[in-house]
């Protein structure tokens, strides 16, 4: 044999060996690199940290629709679900920021309120087991003193404890922000029995 096909024949086998470890390497990297070790947790929000870190200033619901809905999941949160006083302060703060402030100042004992209504919801074992926004698209918006208003018809499913569910009919009166041209929650009331 010579002496250059040795030679030659001795680097293609480093180089084929090292190849090889590249590729076993890469395999080995590919199938560890994602793997999380078994003393590392993992975390899944719950519907209260979803809540509880919602920036209205960002994302501020777009219609009147959302701004009930949000108003009603979180209530049915509240009522439902375990969280610290830490969050129930955030998520009150939540439902204060979709408030017209004319409710806020007249309802001067607001978070009072909510608290005392969710404790006594909670007291009683009753939750919203569901809810409906009766309206398909958006709410008709007419002027009453200047002010862009409008209504939402909705249903609440409210579970009472183990005697049942029953549905509570609302309609919710809301105001368009002048400022923000947010909707704004105004009121509510029990809908009339047709």
């Amino acid at each position: 044999m010579e002496k250059g096909s040795v030679s030659s024949a001795v680097i293609k086998s480093v180089i084929l060996i090292a190849l090889g470890a590249l590729i076993v390497l890469g395999v080995y990297m590919l199938f560890t690199r994602n793997r999380k070790s078994p003393t590392e947790e993992s975390y899944n929000p719950t519907v209260v940290d979803e809540l509880t870190t919602t920036n209205l200033d960002k994302n501020y619901p777009a219609s009147a629709r959302k701004v009930v809905e949000l108003y009603i999941h979180t209530m049915q949160v509240m009522y439902k679900e375990e969280y610290n006083e830490d969050q129930e302060a955030k998520m009150i703060e939540l439902l204060r920021g979709i408030m017209d402030d004319e409710l806020l100042s007249i309802n001067r004992n607001f978070d009072n309120d909510i608290r005392d209504e969710v404790k006594r919801k909670k007291s009683e074992d009753n939750s919203i087991s569901n809810f409906e926004i009766l309206q398909k698209r958006e709410p008709e918006e007419y002027k009453k003193d200047g002010r862009w208003m409008c209504k939402i018809d909705c249903i609440y499913y409210m579970r009472m404890g183990t005697t049942g569910t029953t549905t509570v009919d609302y309609v919710f009166l809301l105001r368009r922000d002048e400022a923000t041209k947010n909707w704004k929650i105004y009121g509510w009331t029990l809908k009339e029995k047709e």
